[in-house]
């Protein structure tokens, strides 16, 4: 058997660590609950830190989901479909996908590269530049996606 495309190999990687950060979020929303009832010292960081790593574990997850296959599909009808008509569902699919992921990430690098250029921050009292973060990792999870897709139009033909 041939070795995995490096696209599905970064998509499982990156999929599989990135999932830990929902845990972090998670843990982290634990301790806010517990400084600001038990010590009535609410923090100013948690949230904007929790909305930053769910979002960019979020986004990464779909290059990993479409790597797996795991995407929906309506499979009471894809499953009744012959062997061929499967195939052009899947071509006609991943071709709609990636025209709508190369415009996707065209439009979030623009977003992403003027927050970055602005340093654009959040304006809360921690001020974190999380908006810069987020475009940032919006656009990298829209351009791992369009490998992902790509490299599956690819075997698909």
């Amino acid at each position: 058997m041939s070795e995995p495309p490096v696209i599905d190999r970064v998509s499982r990687i990156l999929g599989d660590k990135l999932a830990w950060l929902f845990l972090v979020a998670a843990a982290l929303s634990c301790y806010e609950v517990m400084m600001d009832w038990l010590f009535r010292a609410p923090t100013i960081w948690v949230h904007d830190s929790s909305i930053m790593l769910c979002s960019t574990a979020f986004l990464f997850g779909g290059a990993y989901a479409l790597q797996r296959r795991e995407h929906i599909r309506i499979t009471v009808l894809y499953d009744y479909f012959s062997p061929w008509w499967q195939w052009v569902c899947d071509l006609v699919s991943l071709v709609l996908t990636l025209v709508y992921l190369l415009a996707l990430a065209a439009f979030t690098g623009m977003q992403a590269l003027d927050s970055i250029m602005r340093v654009e921050s959040s304006g809360r009292a921690w001020d974190f530049p999380m908006p810069m973060v987020i475009r940032t990792a919006l656009f990298l999870g829209a351009a791992m996606l369009v490998l992902q897709a790509a490299s599956q139009l690819y075997y698909l033909i």
